[in-house]
C-alpha cells in the first residue's frame, strides 16, 4: 500500500469537538448521566460541592481496554459495535463519541476512576486524570498539524475504590461558580432533559442524595389544559393535578412512505406567567429523542402569532430522529436537529397541525372558563348571563374569555368585568340600531324590542352617573362645618352645575361669552359698597342647556338684608340683559342665583323668604342656601333612583356589581 498521502487529526479540532460546546452544567451533567445510561447503571448519584462536582454509577464500568479504546478514544461509535447494552437491551443515546468532552468546558481537572468485573470473575480498578490545561498545551506543541496524542495521568485509587461495579467522575477546579446550584435546581434541570428516570425505566437519579422525579420538571401543576399523543402518553396527564380538559390527539406521523409513533404531550396554563421562571423561558415544545433533550424548542419554528401560543409548553418524544439505519441528523452542536432533514419537517408539520387544532380548542376553552371565572368573582353575573339572549350568550363568553386571557390579577379582573358588562350592554343596542335598516313594514315590531333595549340601556347609564353623584352630596352632607363646606362649594359649584339644578348637566364652552358678560358685570361690582364686596365670596357666568346663568356665591358666615339683595339683583338684571341684548341674544332665557349661608334679614320664617322670592322672582333671581342645596340635589337623585330600581333589570345587577 502507498504511503505517498497522509490524513491525520489535529488535537486542536478538540476545541470545536466539544470542549469549547457547553455553556452550563445541567447540559453537561446530562452528557455524563446518558453515558451512564448506555453502561446499564440503575442509579446514579451527582453530588454538588463548593468545589467539585462528583457523578458516580453502578453501571458495567471500564477496565483498561475500554478505556483506551472507547472512552479516551474521541468520536468511538460503539452502535458499530451493538445498538444496544447488553445487560438492559437498551437503545445506546450517544453516537458520535464526542459529548464525553462537554465535561472540558465547566472544568478544568477531571478524575476517573471505573471498576469492572472481567469474564474470570475477578474484577479490574483504572484511575486516571485528565487536564485540559495539558491537553491545550499539547495543541499549541502541535505545530505540525499531525495527530498527536495525550496522554492522562494515573491516579491511586484507594481513596475513591468502588465497592461494585460502575464509574466515578471526579470534576474539579470548575470554571463555573457552583454557590447557586442548589439540589432543586439541578434536580429540576435533569428531569426536564430526561424521559427515562424513574422506576419505570429502571434508572434513577439522585442529586445529593435527592431521588429525582418527573415531578421535579416543576410544571405540571401548572396545567390547565393538556393534549397527549396516544394513549402510551396519558400517564403525563396523571401527573396534571390543576387540569381541566385532558384530551387524547394522534400520534402517527407521515414521512414520505413511513409511518412513526412519538409520544409526549402539548399543555397550557392559565396565565403566560406561570411560565417565567427568573430569567428561563418554559414558554416552549422540546424534543426528546430516545429519552434525552435533542432540542430545546420547536414552537419557535412556526410565526404564530395567536395569543394562545404565549401559553403553551410541551414534551414530544420522537425517537425515529435517532433511527440507527438513517444518518445521523444532529447538528453539530448536538442540540438541535438540522431542518433541511425530511424527518424534522415531517415532525413539523405534524405539530404545526396539532397547534392548529389546540389553538381553537384553547380559545373556546378559554371562554368558558372566562364565564366561569367571572362568575367566580362576581356571583351576580350568573343572573346577567341568564338574561341574555340569543348570540348575545355566545359573545359574552367570548368577551369573559378575552377578559381571563389577558387579565391575569384577580382585583384588576374583577373590575374590568364591570365596565366590560356596562360596555357590552350599549354595544348590544347599537349594534340592534344599525339592523334597523334591513327592518320592513312586515316586521315592524322588532323597533320595540329595539327601543325597550334603548332606553334600559339609557337609564342604567344615567342610573350610573347619578349613584356616583350621589357620592359626591353624601360627602357634602358630612360637611357641618361652615368655613369648610363654603370652600367645597367655592371649589366644584361653578364647574358642577347639577348642584344647583339636575337639569344642569354640562358647561357649556362659554369662554368668549364668559369674558362678555364679566365685563359688563364689572361697573355693577365697582359700584358695589365695601361691606356689600366683602360678603360675596366668588361672581361667576356659566351657560347651560341655552340658559345664561350669572351665580354670586355669598360667604357662608355673612348676613344678607332684603334691600341688599333686590338692589344686586337689579344690577345684575339689567347688566346681563344689556350684555344678551348687544350680543343678539334678546330672548334668551337667563336667570341670577344668590349662594347663600344664613338666612336674608337673619329670619328663616317662610313668610320671609316668600317675601323675598316674589320680590326678586320677576327679575329671574333666586335664593339657594348652602344645605338646600345639597340637600335637594341629594333629593332629586334619590327619588329618580328609587323610581327606577324596580323598573330597570340592570340596575340592580350594577348595584351588586359595585358591593362585590
Amino acid at each position: 500500500m502507498s504511503e505517498k498521502y497522509t490524513m491525520s487529526l489535529s488535537l486542536n479540532v478538540l476545541n470545536h469537538l466539544g470542549i469549547n460546546l457547553y455553556s452550563n452544567i445541567p447540559a453537561v451533567l446530562s452528557e455524563i448521566v446518558a453515558n451512564s445510561w448506555d453502561a446499564d447503571a440503575n442509579q446514579v448519584d451527582i453530588t454538588i460541592d463548593k468545589d467539585k462536582i462528583i457523578i458516580e454509577d453502578n453501571g458495567c464500568g471500564m477496565d483498561i481496554y475500554d478505556i483506551n479504546n472507547k472512552f479516551l478514544y474521541v468520536g468511538h461509535r460503539k452502535r458499530e459495535e451493538s445498538l444496544e447494552s447488553p445487560k438492559y437491551k437498551r437503545r445506546y443515546m450517544g453516537r458520535k463519541g464526542i459529548g464525553k468532552l462537554s465535561m472540558f468546558s465547566i472544568a478544568q481537572e477531571i478524575d476517573v476512576i471505573s471498576r469492572k468485573q472481567k469474564k474470570n470473575g475477578e474484577f479490574e480498578i483504572n484511575g486516571f486524570r485528565m487536564d485540559s490545561k495539558k491537553i491545550e498545551a499539547a495543541i499549541r506543541d502541535d505545530n505540525s498539524n499531525m495527530s498527536k496524542s495525550y496522554n492522562p495521568e494515573p491516579i491511586d485509587t484507594t481513596e475513591n475504590e468502588l465497592n461494585e461495579t460502575g464509574t466515578k467522575i471526579i470534576l474539579k477546579k470548575l470554571k463555573k461558580n457552583t454557590s447557586t446550584l442548589t439540589e432543586t435546581y439541578i434536580k429540576k434541570r435533569v428531569a426536564r432533559r430526561f424521559g427515562i428516570i424513574g422506576d419505570e425505566f429502571n434508572f434513577t437519579v439522585r442529586v445529593n442524595g435527592e431521588t429525582v422525579t418527573i415531578q421535579d420538571r416543576g410544571y405540571f401543576n401548572k396545567l390547565a389544559y393538556i393534549w397527549y399523543f396516544g394513549e402510551e402518553s396519558k400517564k403525563y396527564s396523571d401527573y396534571c393535578n390543576n387540569a381541566v380538559h385532558i384530551e387524547s390527539l394522534e400520534n402517527i406521523v407521515s414521512c414520505g412512505a413511513k409511518n412513526y409513533r412519538i409520544s409526549g404531550w402539548i399543555g397550557s396554563v392559565n396565565s403566560s406567567g406561570d411560565l417565567k421562571e427568573g430569567d428561563d423561558n418554559l414558554n416552549k415544545i422540546i424534543i426528546l429523542v430516545r429519552g434525552k433533550l435533542g432540542q430545546e424548542d420547536i414552537l419557535g419554528e412556526y410565526s404564530e402569532g395567536g395569543l394562545y401560543s404565549k401559553y403553551l409548553i410541551g414534551e414530544i418524544n420522537a425517537d425515529f430522529f435517532d433511527d440507527d439505519d438513517m444518518d445521523d441528523m444532529a447538528t453539530s452542536n448536538r442540540q438541535e436537529y438540522r431542518h433541511d432533514d425530511e424527518r424534522f419537517t415531517a415532525l413539523r408539520d405534524f405539530v404545526y397541525n396539532q397547534l392548529k387544532y389546540i389553538e381553537g380548542k384553547w380559545t373556546e376553552l378559554r371562554n368558558k372558563t372566562g364565564e366561569q371565572k367571572a362568575v367566580e368573582l362576581l356571583p351576580v353575573i350568573d343572573t346577567w348571563i341568564c338574561g341574555l339572549k340569543g348570540d348575545d350568550k355566545q359573545y359574552a363568553r367570548k368577551m369573559f374569555g378575552k377578559v381571563n386571557q389577558i387579565i391575569a390579577d384577580d382585583d384588576k379582573k374583577r373590575e374590568i368585568l364591570k365596565y366590560s358588562i356596562l360596555a357590552f350592554e350599549k354595544f348590544k343596542y347599537t349594534r340592534h340600531l344599525s339592523a334597523i335598516d334591513s327592518i320592513d313594514a312586515k316586521n315592524f315590531e322588532i323597533f320595540k324590542d329595539v327601543f325597550t333595549g334603548l332606553d334600559e340601556i339609557e337609564a342604567t347609564l344615567y342610573y350610573q352617573i347619578i349613584k356616583e353623584r350621589m357620592e359626591v352630596v353624601k360627602k357634602f352632607q358630612n360637611i357641618t362645618e361652615e368655613n369648610a363646606l363654603e370652600k367645597v362649594v367655592q371649589e366644584h359649584l361653578f364647574n358642577h352645575l347639577w348642584l344647583l339644578d339636575p337639569s344642569w348637566e354640562r358647561v357649556e364652552n362659554t369662554e368668549y361669552m364668559e369674558t362678555i358678560v364679566e365685563k359688563a358685570l364689572q361697573h355693577e361690582i365697582d359700584s358695589l359698597t365695601l361691606e356689600e364686596k366683602n360678603a360675596r365670596l366668588d361672581l361667576g357666568y356659566r351657560q347651560s342647556a341655552g340658559k345664561h346663568i350669572v351665580i354670586e356665591l355669598k360667604r357662608a358666615d355673612r348676613i344678607i338684608k332684603t334691600d341688599e339683595v333686590v338692589k344686586q339683583v337689579k344690577k345684575y338684571h339689567d347688566a346681563l340683559q344689556k350684555a344678551l341684548y348687544e350680543l343678539n341674544y334678546k330672548n334668551s332665557a337667563f336667570e341670577i342665583l344668590f349662594v347663600v349661608g344664613r338666612p336674608i334679614d337673619n329670619n328663616d320664617s317662610l313668610d320671609n323668604r316668600t317675601i323675598v322670592d316674589n320680590i326678586i322672582k320677576p327679575l329671574n333671581a333666586r335664593i339657594v342656601y348652602y344645605q338646600e342645596l345639597i340637600q335637594n340635589a341629594f333629593k332629586a337623585y334619590s327619588e329618580y333612583i328609587a323610581a327606577n330600581r324596580q323598573a330597570q333589570p340592570l340596575i340592580e345587577i350594577f348595584d351588586k356589581l359595585e358591593q362585590e
